[in-house]
């Protein structure tokens, strides 16, 4: 009986974990479905984000770098600053694009990087990736910039999940994402 109530409370507790991602969400007459999530922690007890990957079609996803329309949620469970996004995103896009993908594409990340701004908890960052019109930034719903530039946007990804990574656990949504898996694992 005890097991029981330990598997039924496991259950209830990995589904609240991850209540601030819905399961669908609709933009510009668009709606994309969660296809993948991954609570990002530091130490044990340490939650940082929420991050969900959404398209408009969960079956037709073929990773994180295709070429497919997608959205990434990144839902804020504590305050974190802007200038820490700027300063990561532009570590690990150091790291993690090719000498050729640098001179391409570097300087075209600039005013995405730079447009990030301080979240607290219940903040969430949206980063539409739409095929053929490049990746558009929003917080809390609200517009904050875009980077037009298709022949770099997929790359601009590899802030999260590129071979450095800030979290090993960027790389485990990249599996559940190429695995399909459920919602519930």
């Amino acid at each position: 009986m005890i097991y029981k109530l330990f598997i039924v409370t496991g259950l209830l507790f990995s589904s609240a974990v991850f209540a601030e991602l819905p399961a669908s969400i609709n933009h510009n007459n668009q709606t994309f479905e969660l296809c993948a999530q991954e609570k990002v922690t530091k130490g044990i007890f340490f939650d940082i984000v929420n991050v969900g990957i959404y398209y408009k079609n969960c079956g037709s996803v073929g990773g994180i770098f295709d070429d497919e329309t997608k959205l990434l949620r990144f839902a804020y469970l504590r305050e974190v600053e802007g200038q820490q996004f700027t300063e990561g995103a532009i570590e690990y896009l150091e790291e993690n694009l090719s000498p050729e993908e640098k001179q391409r594409c570097f300087d075209r990340y600039s005013q995405l990087n730079n447009s990030y701004k301080d979240v607290s908890d219940g903040d969430y960052y949206d980063l539409y990736l739409i095929k053929d019109e490049g990746l558009k930034l929003y917080l809390n719903n609200q517009y904050i910039t875009e980077m037009t530039d298709t022949s770099c946007d997929s790359e601009y990804l590899k802030v999260w999940f590129g071979k450095e990574s800030m979290d090993s656990q960027f790389q485990e949504l990249h599996e559940k994402l190429k695995s399909n898996q459920s919602l519930t694992d």
